[in-house]
């Protein structure tokens, strides 16, 4: 079957648009809703953009063009700005542009690099990449399948940031804003103050309709001053490489993203050489080094960890949830970095942890919290496992398609059987 497909260079499938693309230092740029595209994807969000529609980016540099430890190639819609550390292309009318993605993603670049300390794709070198293509009608029908997982995987992301976003906004509301103690304070109706907030009547009567004064200002009655070493703890479960399962997850600060505590990726500890920490599921994972990175997230499987990251578990399971909105907020954050020491690779630790300052509401009102906020984060873990399998699967769609092994309807049947 692959005998019907030809090799194509990808200067004769594709229109480059890289006079449009233009890099703007941090410092210059002003934040807003577009996406600010790099080498390795978004890297910001900007307040203008530069291209509108989709468009096929590729690295142009960088050591991962060599080490594949993210993907090189990714789509832009709609409206985004490109620095010059990505190459843009579009598909022309031999070729589908999504179609063009997967078949990078398949494709050893190896041989069309230079550069012996950064690697680099030419603009040059990156049209001389060959590529075997079906018919149009063909490489539309691989892209659709390969673009309906990847659609499923995105969909699943984003149900986790949604979820992610309403236990911070509770968090928010309760324990730092105090919404429903200042609203009982200033005499508004209960009925009014449910039906504003989303709370039931016997939510709302656990919470004082007062405040009282403190070192840190106006508190609710009855809560108290504290330090989050009152409600959480450092599990200290130090592992050396020799005692850990080749087949033992093993999560680094690289598999970590930014402000998100959903933690979709790991690797096999196969391979380690030094000592690490060992956590279990459920747990909170911070990641102590350049702490600004706000890597925090709550670890979606048994395993072990770098010891740059600091394991943290609740004193009881009902401070989960209040433990979890705080060292995943900025306040937090921002306390780690103030204390943090070192200046090129600056470290928190856990006795700078302990020590920031929170307010501790009565265990009743903590409870209902995590009864609140445990089930969507088992929501988010159930959803990262069925990302990881929807990419399993197309990651072995993926080089049989391209390669014409496997023709479209067994893979269509092969996509629903797992969607």
């Amino acid at each position: 079957m692959a005998g019907e497909w030809q090799m194509h260079t990808l200067g004769d499938l594709t229109v480059n648009h890289d006079s449009k693309r233009k890099p703007v230092k941090e410092a210059d740029r002003k934040p807003g809703p577009y996406p600010y595209y790099g080498a390795s994807g978004i890297v910001d969000y900007v307040d203008d953009y530069l291209i509108d529609g989709n468009y096929l980016l590729i690295a142009e540099d960088g050591e991962n063009l060599r080490t594949r430890q993210t993907p090189i190639t990714f789509m832009a819609r709609g409206k985004s700005w490109v620095n010059n550390h990505a190459h843009i292309v579009t598909g022309n009318e031999k070729t589908d542009t999504l179609f063009l993605m997967y078949a990078l993603q398949a494709t050893d670049i190896s041989g069309y690099l230079t550069g012996a300390v950064m690697p680099k794709l030419t603009q040059g070198n990156l049209n001389k990449i060959q590529i075997s293509c079906p018919s149009l009608d063909e490489q539309r029908a691989i892209a659709h399948i390969l673009g309906t997982l990847d659609d499923k995987i995105e969909l699943n992301r984003r149900m986790n940031e949604t979820q992610e976003a309403i236990a911070r906004a509770i968090f928010k509301s309760w324990f730092v804003d105090f919404d429903p103690v200042r609203a009982k304070a200033s005499g508004e109706p209960s009925e009014s103050i449910c039906r504003r907030l989303g709370l039931t009547p016997d939510l709302l009567a656990l919470f004082p309709d007062r405040f009282q004064d403190s070192e840190l200002g106006e508190i609710p009655e009855r809560w108290q001053i504290g330090t989050f070493g009152d409600v959480a703890e450092h599990p200290r479960r130090g592992i050396q490489p020799t005692e850990i399962a080749p087949t033992t997850p093993y999560i680094a600060l690289e598999h970590m993203p930014r402000r998100c505590i959903a933690l979709s990726d790991w690797d096999m500890a196969d391979g380690l050489e030094s000592n690490k920490f060992q956590f279990k599921k459920g747990e909170i994972l911070f990641g102590k080094l350049r702490p600004y990175f706000h890597k925090v997230g709550v670890a979606p499987i048994d395993g072990v960890c770098s010891t740059d990251i600091v394991v943290v578990a609740p004193k009881a399971e009902g401070w989960f949830g209040f433990v979890l909105g705080h060292i995943s907020s900025d306040a937090f954050v921002e306390h780690t970095n103030a204390g943090s020491t070192g200046t090129k690779m600056p470290r928190t630790n856990w006795n700078d942890m302990v020590r920031f300052q929170i307010v501790i509401p009565s265990n009743i009102i903590s409870d209902t919290f995590t009864s609140l906020v445990r089930p969507m984060v088992e929501r988010i873990i159930a959803l990262i496992y069925e990302g990881r399998t929807l990419a399993g699967l197309r990651d072995a769609l993926l080089p049989k398609l391209l390669s014409g092994k496997l023709r479209v309807p067994s893979a269509e049947n092969l996509a629903e059987a797992t969607s």
